[in-house]
């Protein structure tokens, strides 16, 4: 049976394009719809969170991006994403990463949609050594996940920085020279591409 797939996201998400690209180098057709959250009540009947990425298959709800992964894996004849011969090692990068991208959300948030006077500068702050801390511990472990094949932690990897110097800073390619060359390197493949960030929608 042909999967009928939509995939709900928005503009910016780093977890949403996760998704985008291991659809894409897995080869699974898809229909995305790119949504303001903050107005898509229709999606409370499908997410209560009203989270994105959310994906309905088939009439079935996926939610979260590192279970959307999961069954897109599932659905694909090409090889798995997810390498068996370090299966939780590259979880664990996952999560690191997924930590990455989400201190990068909130500390967007607290930077453009909270008044300045009201803003949390520890927070922010801490928010921000979290996600340099992480980065430097990824280059620490920089010959853990590189390797020929594509692999779901170097697309989790790749979205985080792309994420960080988005709405952060890319100054984390100071202090992170492997990390930096890699980075430029997977950049240039048409996943990567394909996939970059639009533009976002006023937090409400």
């Amino acid at each position: 049976m042909e999967e009928n797939l939509i995939l709900y996201n928005g503009p910016t998400s780093p977890f949403g394009r996760k998704c985008k690209i291991a659809a894409l180098v897995l080869g699974i057709k898809h229909k995305e719809e790119t949504i303001n959250v903050y107005q898509s009540k229709f999606l409370d009947e499908y997410n209560p969170l009203r989270q994105i990425p959310t994906l309905i298959a088939n009439g079935k709800v996926i939610s979260d991006s590192d279970n959307i992964c999961l069954y897109l894996d599932s659905l694909s004849n090409s090889k798995s994403l997810y390498p068996t011969d370090r299966y939780w090692d590259c979880m664990t990068m996952i999560s690191i990463t997924n930590g990455i991208m989400e201190n990068g959300v909130n500390r967007f948030i607290e930077i453009s949609a909270i008044p300045e006077k009201e803003q949390r500068k520890k927070a922010i702050e801490r928010y921000e050594r979290k996600i340099l801390r992480s980065i430097a511990w990824i280059e620490k472990r920089f010959e853990e996940f590189t390797s020929e094949d594509t692999t779901i932690d170097q697309i989790s990897i790749g979205c985080a920085l792309d994420y960080t110097s988005l709405r952060f800073t890319s100054d984390w390619e100071l202090d992170n020279p492997k990390l930096r060359d890699w980075f430029k390197e997977i950049s240039s493949k048409e996943f990567m591409k394909n996939t970059k960030p639009g533009v976002s929608f006023k937090y409400e």
